[in-house]
């Protein structure tokens, strides 16, 4: 394990949690719906999860001068996360994912306020390129590619952190459901995907459309490209990874009670870099990934993630 930080840069906002009731089961009956807060954000909870996993972290990335803004601050300061590059807008708000949480485990989830939110202003001045240079990973989404200024501030510390040397991790999240596609983010991850080391997403809803490909296994190799690793997170058929290479392993899930899915594939990340920072190989760490989720869904929130002990009994270490 390393002692150098892993750098996670980019959206973080609270989580209204609503589990609903099983309306095929006659009458609905709400008295269990009780929303509840948690702090969110598909960056901010990759570095909680690395936290929690024992490895040193430092997020990036903006809060709004608000209530929400201080929840999210103190939640990350409390999971032992570095927040020294967390930056305050005065002129935006700390944005809100009401998640609804169907009896199956599947969420539903929309964002507040849609456009705007703090997190989005997160800019190029803000990434402290010392910070990149020593760090061991960087870690970012396509959650903040779809605006400016916290679009350019994503790729530009991706280029830090390359010309350092330093590996880079892409959550794709391109959330077509809530937003579309259109030639600009199609742009924009293209790319954030030439200048990451690794890239990661949901096999059918991320993967397979932005490589403009049916199947998995070739959206992958074709985003491969000969110059990357390529994770497809496939839910309960588990992981395929694909290398540099364009070699091939699908990585089985573990079996598991499914409480809620929200940061499933967040959980699944600070799974997977911790192991690959630990010196494990792609495969094993996409196994790690799947521990780290698994454990996960058996529980309520995006912040439901293991300890470090937890997950080496699951895997059998």
């Amino acid at each position: 394990m390393t002692d150098r930080p892993v750098i996670a840069l980019g959206d973080a906002n609270v989580d209204l949690v609503i589990c609903l009731p099983d309306r095929a089961a006659g009458k609905a009956d709400m008295s269990g719906s009780v929303p509840r807060l948690f702090g969110g954000g598909s960056v901010a909870n990759v570095a909680v999860a690395l936290a929690r996993l024992d490895v040193p972290v430092s997020f990036v990335g903006m809060i709004g001068d608000d209530g929400y803004g201080r929840f999210v601050q103190a939640d990350l300061q409390g999971e032992g996360v570095d927040t020294s590059g967390l930056c305050v807008s005065r002129e935006a708000m700390t944005p809100m994912v009401i998640a609804l949480i169907e009896p199956s485990g599947e969420r539903m989830i929309v964002v507040w306020p849609p456009e705007g939110g703090a997190d989005k202003r997160l800019a190029p001045e803000h990434v402290n390129r010392g910070a990149i240079a020593g760090a061991a990973w960087l870690h970012t989404s396509g959650m903040i590619m779809r605006n400016s200024p916290s679009r350019e501030a994503a790729l530009h510390a991706m280029r830090l952190a390359r010309d350092a040397g330093v590996p880079v991790s892409l959550d794709l999240n391109l959330r077509l459901e809530l937003w579309g596609w259109g030639d600009d983010i199609a742009a924009t991850m293209a790319q954030a995907v030439a200048l990451a080391d690794v890239v990661l997403g949901s096999a059918d809803e991320e993967i397979a459309p932005l490589a403009g490909v049916e199947r998995v296994e070739d959206a992958a190799r074709s985003l491969a490209a000969g110059q990357r690793t390529v994770v497809a997170r496939l839910g309960e058929g588990g992981a395929l990874v694909c290398d540099p290479a364009g070699s091939l392993a699908r990585i089985p899930a573990f079996s598991t009670e499914v409480v809620d899915t929200l940061g499933a594939g967040d959980a699944f990340n600070g799974g997977f870099i911790a192991a690959r920072l630990a010196g494990c190989d792609w495969a094993e760490a996409a196994r790690w990934g799947n521990a780290v989720a698994a454990l996960k869904i058996a529980r309520s929130g995006a912040r439901g993630t293991p300890a470090r002990a937890e997950v080496l009994r699951l895997l059998g270490g």
